[in-house]
Formats: structure tokens, C-alpha cells, sequence
């Protein structure tokens, strides 16, 4: 069986949006032998649970290097702490080389395959080997969100989903829960909030549960996204399952590589960029026309496709 290796971290500080997207990638690699690669540090411990949890192998390293005596026909890498160097050297250990990636931060990249899923990914300047062939505007989702039909979009909004990933060092989960909360009791509007693997204030969150706001672990994703009007949430990977389900966003740049999303999204309407102190004055102005019109700039302006489309067995051959 041919051994694939996919390097990927996360954890407190860094999220676990690689992880989650890997995980859910490595599912779609059927008759490969998988192993993670992750560097082996605390902070990244939620990480290393979530993949051996989801049935995979898991290879710690202290250095990157490591990953170059590992035997392996194939290397994966979803990672932004990987040079340009690190590609060339791992072309002569390797069969073929993938970058997944999203924001084409490397001057070069020496690899075989490159797979962005963004939907900006076409208009970012990469430079590349002859031999690369890239694999734009495929999504890498959860089988859950695969065949589902899209929400209906109400008059009144009733449900509202609160999801900012696996870790929330910052809390912003409570701040803006308490933003919210008069507005909640006035419009008797449920907060479902998402608590995830790696919340450093998990109990002060689950704290502030009532009538109008329910804390959530561990659920499945799919149901929570269809069972809302409206998803407040950063612009990562929740966000891709969030178009296919019809949800509107406002969408949080949690991190630098979310600040292109936010931009290409607000300028296509298909989200509404907000900074974490505005998001009440965004939401009282989201009304039913404003977030039908966000629904149909999704189903007009992008077909999905999904990475169950590609022939792994013929791109790892």
C-alpha cells in the first residue's frame, strides 16, 4: 500500500482548521496508508488528539527536517511554516509533493501539485515549477456536508450560529455574547454557540447559557449551520461549508490568511466583513432582502466543486 505523510499543525494560538482540513482531505485518499506528521509541542496537543482520534497515525518531529527521513511515496504539507527550500529539498525524497494551500505566500513553489480551494485562488500570482499542476476551486468538506440541501431563507431571523473555530484565545466568543445578549431577549433571537476543542475559556463561555443562548461541543456541524438563519464566523474553512449550505455570513478575519476571503466576499456579496465591536450594527441591518440577495450571489456567481471529483489514485501514482 503507498504511504502518504501529510504535515499539519494545530492547536491553541493557531486554530485547528489545517488539522480539520486534512483530516476530512486524508478521508477522500482511499487505499493509501496515511500518517500525520506534526511538530511535537503542547500548544499543539488539541491537534495531535483530533487526528489520532479520528482513526489516523501520528509521527511527532522536533524539526522539520524530520520529515525528509520519514519513507513515504507521497508528501502532503498544509502548512504556512514551510519554505520554498523546504519544497526543492523534499522533491528528492519524495514521489510527488502537494502544497495545499491559501495564500500564495512563498516566491516559489517546487512542488508537483498545488491545491487552494479559495475562491480567489485563480487570481493570486503563483510561480511555480513546469511540472506543477494546480487544483483550484475544489473543496475539501466533511462528508456530512456532502449531497445537502441548501437553507431556507426566512422573513424573521430566529437562529443565529456562533462558531470562531477550535481555539478563541482572544475570547471573542464572550465578547461578543454580550454584545448580543439585550438584542437576543428583545427579539427573542437563540445564540447556538459553537465551544471549540481548544478553548482556553471553555467553563466561562458554557457560563452564560439561558434561554436565549446555547453552548454546544462536540456537535455535528451540518445540523447546527442548516438549523440557522445567519452564521457569525471567521473566514476559514467554516465559512466554505457555510456557502454550500446558503447560510449568510458575517463573516471575522481571525487571522491574516482570512483578510483575502473578507475582501473578494464583501466585493462579490456573498458576506459581510465585520471587525468583532460592529457585528450588532451589521446584524440589526441584515435584512430578509439583503440576505437573500447574499444566497443568490452564492448559487449565481460560484459552482462547487469537491475534491471526491479528483482520481487521487492517478495524481499519486
Amino acid at each position: 500500500m503507498k504511504k502518504v505523510l501529510i504535515y499539519a499543525n494545530g492547536g491553541q494560538s493557531v486554530g485547528l482548521g489545517h488539522i480539520v482540513r486534512m483530516i476530512s482531505f486524508a478521508s477522500y485518499l482511499k487505499g493509501f496508508q496515511i500518517y500525520f506528521v506534526s511538530d511535537n509541542k503542547s500548544r499543539f496537543s488539541a491537534g495531535h488528539d483530533l487526528v489520532k482520534n479520528s482513526g489516523f497515525e501520528l509521527v511527532k518531529i522536533q524539526t522539520l527536517d524530520e520529515i525528509l527521513e520519514i519513507k513515504a511515496e507521497f508528501l502532503i504539507v498544509d502548512s504556512y511554516d514551510v519554505s520554498a527550500e523546504f519544497f526543492t529539498k523534499s522533491k528528492t525524497k519524495f514521489k510527488k509533493v502537494m502544497c495545499i494551500d491559501d495564500e500564495c505566500e512563498l516566491e516559489f513553489y517546487d512542488v508537483d501539485y498545488i491545491f487552494n480551494q479559495n475562491l480567489y485562488a485563480k487570481l493570486l500570482p503563483y510561480k511555480t515549477a513546469k511540472r506543477t499542476q494546480k487544483f483550484f476551486e475544489f473543496l475539501c468538506l466533511r462528508d456530512e456536508f456532502l449531497g445537502q440541501n441548501k437553507i431556507h431563507i426566512k422573513n424573521e431571523i430566529t437562529d443565529i450560529l456562533l462558531t470562531l473555530g477550535g481555539s478563541d484565545d482572544k475570547n471573542l466568543t464572550k465578547k461578543i455574547i454580550l454584545s448580543l445578549s439585550e438584542f437576543l431577549k428583545q427579539k427573542n433571537i437563540t445564540l447556538h454557540t459553537v465551544i471549540g476543542k481548544a478553548f482556553k475559556f471553555r467553563d466561562e463561555i458554557i457560563s452564560f447559557e439561558s434561554k436565549n443562548i446555547k453552548c454546544y461541543e462536540n456537535a455535528k456541524m451540518v445540523d447546527l449551520m442548516k438549523n440557522c438563519d445567519i452564521a457569525i464566523c471567521g473566514l476559514g474553512q467554516t465559512a466554505y461549508e457555510l456557502f454550500c449550505l446558503g447560510v449568510p455570513i458575517l463573516g471575522l478575519i481571525l487571522a491574516k490568511n482570512q483578510e483575502n476571503l473578507a475582501k473578494f466576499g464583501s466585493r462579490k456579496g456573498i458576506l459581510v466583513s465585520v471587525e468583532d465591536d460592529k457585528i450588532l450594527e451589521n446584524l440589526q441591518n441584515l435584512n430578509y432582502e439583503k440576505r437573500l440577495a447574499m444566497r443568490k450571489n452564492i448559487d449565481n456567481k460560484f459552482k462547487f466543486r469537491h475534491i471526491n471529483e479528483l482520481n487521487f489514485d492517478k495524481i499519486f501514482c
